[in-house]
């Protein structure tokens, strides 16, 4: 003769595999918070690297043009003063010819 069960032995194993199954649901619900957050942190990590690159290229850019401002100033200077002396020895060789032209 079987015995007939009261139905607390499927009770407790329908419980326990809803136990079960939220378990492994909030198991699988923080694994993809991390995944999110892992990415999240990835992604402002890339955001800072790109604007730290950015601003040390501004920088070069600045200190390349204040190099190429000061040569630019350094071979005006030079320009200059060799026109000065180039008008300096024409003075000089106009001054020798009227002297030469007074004294004939």
């Amino acid at each position: 003769m079987a015995r007939r069960s009261s139905g607390f032995r499927t009770a407790v194993k329908i419980v326990k595999a809803i136990d079960r199954a939220n378990k492994q649901a909030i198991r699988e619900s923080q694994r993809r918070e991390k995944a999110r957050q892992r990415a999240e942190a990835q992604a402002i990590r890339e955001h800072e690297k790109f604007v730290r690159n950015a601003q040390r290229e501004l920088a070069r850019q600045v200190r390349l043009k204040a190099s190429e401002s000061k040569k630019a100033l350094k071979d005006a200077l030079l320009d200059a003063n060799e026109e000065y002396l180039e008008r300096c020895n024409d003075r000089a060789a106009l001054r020798k010819q009227f002297i030469q032209e007074v004294l004939k």
